[in-house]
């Protein structure tokens, strides 16, 4: 058998040392909360170099519920991060430094988001969806909870009946982790939706 010689052991575990500081290299990209200081600055220079969030990125946060729908009117689904809320006022806001992102954010409580349109019959009764958010098997509670009849987007010379609810959940950021979340959604006569966002793909 042949022995192994120092400068191979050598050459081995310089490989390796390469490989460990390249993978600790990589940006991380699941949920985290608090947000670092790096993280904040990270987040604004996203939004400042695509002025307005590009769709590359809001797509990730968003979800069509193509099992929920009032005609044309499709049910739709986003979430916004701590992280994603701070990309996101950074591309609207003039005269806003990094500097200033850190200092509205770093060490500040905040909160996690989910936003819903949800379609599904004409002249839709009020408070009648109920959503629930699920991780890690267990439910989570809000902190607060807005209900408001959906009227979708027409033309000034027609009037659409509400075809559903728009809901805005509000979480402890801090209760969230970077595992599955799971959205479900039950509207009136048996109508049920779920849909499920990756926090270890998202910021």
């Amino acid at each position: 058998m042949r022995q192994i010689s120092e400068i191979e052991k050598d050459g081995g575990f310089r490989l390796t040392a390469l490989l460990l500081s390249l993978i600790l290299a990589l940006p991380v990209c699941a949920y985290d909360y608090p947000l670092s200081s790096t993280a904040i600055r990270e987040a604004y220079f996203l939004g400042r170099r695509q002025g307005s969030l590009g769709a590359d990125f809001l797509v990730q946060y968003i979800r069509a519920i193509p099992e929920l729908r009032a005609g044309s009117f499709v049910s739709q689904i986003r979430i916004e991060t701590p992280f994603s809320r701070v990309a996101e006022e950074a591309s609207k806001k003039l005269d806003y430094s990094a500097q200033d992102a850190v200092a509205d954010s770093l060490n500040k409580p905040a909160v996690f988001r989910i936003y819903l349109d949800v379609c599904y019959r004409s002249d839709a009764p009020p408070n009648s969806v109920r959503i629930t958010a699920i991780q890690n098997k267990k439910e989570l509670v809000p902190l607060s909870v807005d209900t408001s009849p959906y009227y979708p987007a027409t033309d000034k010379r027609h009037h659409i009946p509400s075809v559903g609810e728009r809901v805005q959940l509000e979480f402890d950021a801090g209760h969230l982790d970077s595992s599955s979340l799971t959205i479900l959604i039950d509207a009136p006569d048996g109508q049920h939706a779920e849909t499920q966002f990756d926090l270890r793909a998202l910021r």
